[in-house]
């Protein structure tokens, strides 16, 4: 991220909440809070719902880390929870600042690119790859034919941004406080790739 900023310093550089999740995730595991994870809801949740701050809207997302920060400190696990809390802020408030959190990524673009670091001659292949699938969609839209049934994880995807999307206007017009909203996001924080649900 830093290498963009620097060589195209105009450019908005954003992350994404895949990624902030699953490096949140990576943390809990490194900080030795797996067991307290695996076998305490309570635990679970909280450290989920820091996750779910990269879905608040800009301005709420100091205050919504203060409520965590107040909620850990009345938790049975303040001492294991407050490890975790140290890195949050450092990592995730102090170091990369919340206007880089929060991005979707392009998932059928990506799966496209095999290799996690692909050549540029893979980038530009699977670039006119894409190009290629979009303008077919354009054409048969054009004809009247209707796009391509979205995929199974497409429609998860599109019925949590649904969810976010109620909560979020639910807190605006004041009939959600916002602890109970980041609480409730902690919901939509899935299992890491390769973990059962709990």
């Amino acid at each position: 991220m830093k290498a963009v900023a620097k060589q195209l310093p105009e450019t908005l550089v954003t992350g994404c909440w895949f990624h902030f999740c699953q490096s949140c995730y990576r943390s809990i595991q490194q900080l030795g809070l797996m067991k307290v994870y695996d076998t305490d809801a309570e635990a679970r949740h909280l450290l989920r719902a820091f996750m779910g701050l990269a879905l608040l809207p800009m301005n709420l997302i100091h205050d919504g880390f203060i409520m965590l920060k107040k909620k850990v400190k009345t938790s049975c696990y303040r001492n294991q929870l407050e490890v975790f809390v140290s890195y949050f802020k450092s990592e995730w408030i102090d170091h990369f600042k919340p206007s880089m959190w929060c991005a979707t990524q392009n998932r059928r673009f990506f799966s496209r690119v095999v290799q996690p670091h692909p050549n540029l001659w893979q980038f530009i292949q699977c670039l006119k790859e894409e190009e290629s699938v979009v303008s077919h969609r354009m054409v048969q839209t054009g004809l009247g034919f209707s796009s391509t049934r979205p995929s199974k994880s497409t429609r998860a995807a599109a019925r949590k941004t649904k969810q976010v999307e109620k909560l979020l206007n639910l807190l605006q017009s004041n009939k959600r406080s916002l602890i109970d909203t980041i609480m409730s996001f902690a919901y939509l924080v899935g299992e890491p790739v390769g973990r059962g649900r709990k």
